[in-house]
């Protein structure tokens, strides 16, 4: 399972055929996801101390202090977020899911927005 993707295992967790089925693997699916988005967030920060370092013009912007700014800022957003989906649901059934799968998506696209970015660099 550690060679899957959280985007491969996401999609394997949601196609499962029941909820509880999907409830015993969403958790390792969250897991995953914030593993790669964590990996990509350490690649991108060292990108921007090697810029700080090397770049008198971005120093100034400080972009190591607005990566640390724009991290913690996802991550209350991203709650933020799978709170709403949460209670958008009332006590209806697969609220939690849905929740989870909304972490999980942000997640997975912020990892890749990341990784696209060092990239293209």
């Amino acid at each position: 399972m550690a060679a899957d993707t959280a985007a491969t295992l996401y999609r394997q967790c949601r196609d499962k055929p029941s909820t509880a089925a999907q409830r015993d693997c969403y958790p390792d699916v969250v897991r995953r996801s914030e593993i790669e988005l964590v990996t990509a967030e350490k690649k991108a920060r060292a990108h921007m101390m090697e810029l700080e370092k090397i770049s008198e013009g971005s120093r100034s912007m400080h972009p190591v202090l607005a990566f640390d700014k724009a991290a913690r800022t996802f991550r209350v957003f991203r709650d933020a977020e799978s709170n709403r989906v949460l209670a958008s649901y009332g006590s209806g059934n697969g609220g939690d899911l849905a929740a989870s799968g909304t972490a999980i998506k942000m997640n997975i696209a912020r990892a890749r927005l990341l990784s696209g970015e060092a990239a293209a660099r």
